[in-house]
């Protein structure tokens, strides 16, 4: 059986949701370092993203890959303890 190769196609968006997904990673950030620094009582933080798209889009504007919210949360500094994204395909 031969392999082939399958090319990824990966969704386009347009610039308001580039300035929503810098929204998310700043306040991911923030969110995570402020409850990071809880002592009493020790807060065990997550982030659910239940409207996830993928982890990875193609910007109209620029062409370049741009990161999707499910990697953003998956690098936030300090890490987020748990990450849940759904995806709702219809």
């Amino acid at each position: 059986m031969s392999e082939q190769r399958r090319e990824l196609k990966l969704d386009e968006i347009g610039y308001w949701s580039e300035i929503k997904l810098d929204i998310i990673r700043d306040y991911a950030k923030a969110y995570s370092t402020i409850l990071a620094a809880q002592v009493k009582p020790r807060f065990h933080h997550i982030y659910i993203d239940a409207f996830a798209g993928a982890g990875v889009h193609l910007s109209k504007t620029t062409g370049d890959e741009v990161e999707g919210s499910p990697v953003i949360a998956a690098k936030t500094q300090p890490p987020l303890r748990s990450t849940t994204s759904l995806t709702l395909t219809v």
